[in-house]
């Protein structure tokens, strides 16, 4: 492939994961990214490339995801946690970790695991969904909609994404690829409630990896780490640096590039 990158497949947790690896240099700590809901490895292709220029990168396809495995079960936050610390663990004694929106909240899982939280060197989040109780009924309806497109022929879930300047058609295409490939499973836990509600309190209390959380423009609709969410993360990690991209929706690798990497670049080196 182009620049070297390489297909792979990662041990999970009783499933295999598909991942694609970008060489880089050895003497860092591995990157590990972790795309969002109903996405694949391919949202951050673009800014894997950049970040392989330091460290090895590796873009993981979370379970029911892209060309990782399609349990007909298992697909709360724990779960998939539970893949990525399996993945880990065979990437040598320590990573970097990287994940947006859902991946975020997997990698908030992975780093405060009472079983390998050491092999998280540094860990950046970038639109954590720290979901309260008054968001969950609205997010279920959401991931109904979005279980119901996935089943629509192509150009209509193409269509139905909105569309703005950085949003371009090739951009919504491979979305509207992601989430028609994206199995049952991910959406039934949502809208069925096999993922419960999550103690942040007490999940983020036992983050110790120095962490970096990307918040979106609040003025930005969709932007998902603003208000009392927000407050909440700060609340259980108040050491983590906060920042927040000024015109950038959710997004944010998408939306402000530029700004996104030199955020990454810095914190991670």
């Amino acid at each position: 492939m182009a620049d070297g990158i390489r297909h792979v497949h990662l041990p999970g947790a009783g499933v295999r994961l598909h991942a694609v690896r970008w060489p880089g240099p050895d003497d860092r700590p591995p990157l590990v990214v972790l795309h969002g809901i109903w996405e694949s490895w391919r949202t951050f292709a673009d800014s894997a490339h950049r970040w392989s220029a330091d460290r090895a990168v590796y873009c993981v396809d979370l379970r029911g995801h892209g060309g990782s495995d399609r349990p007909p079960t298992g697909y709360r936050f724990v779960d998939y946690a539970a893949d990525v610390r399996a993945a880990v663990g065979t990437l040598g004694a320590e990573v970097d970790l990287l994940g947006h929106s859902l991946g975020a909240a997997v990698a908030l899982h992975v780093a405060a695991g009472a079983v390998t939280p050491a092999r998280v060197r540094r860990l950046v989040v970038v639109e954590p969904p720290v979901l309260l109780p008054d968001d969950w009924p609205p997010v279920r309806a959401d991931m109904a909609r979005s279980w119901r497109l996935a089943r629509r022929p192509l150009d209509e879930i193409v269509a139905a994404l909105p569309a703005t300047d950085t949003r371009t058609s090739a951009w919504r295409r491979m979305i509207a690829e992601a989430l028609a490939g994206t199995a049952d499973g991910v959406f039934r836990a949502m809208v069925d409630g096999e993922q419960g509600e999550v103690d942040w309190a007490g999940l983020l209390r036992r983050v110790a990896a120095p962490t970096l959380a990307i918040a979106g423009d609040p003025d930005v609709p969709g932007t998902l780490l603003t208000g009392d969410r927000m407050t909440a993360f700060g609340a259980g990690l108040p050491q983590a640096r906060v920042a927040v991209i000024p015109g950038a929706g959710h997004h944010v690798e998408l939306d402000r590039p530029a700004c996104f990497h030199t955020l990454t670049k810095e914190f991670l080196t």
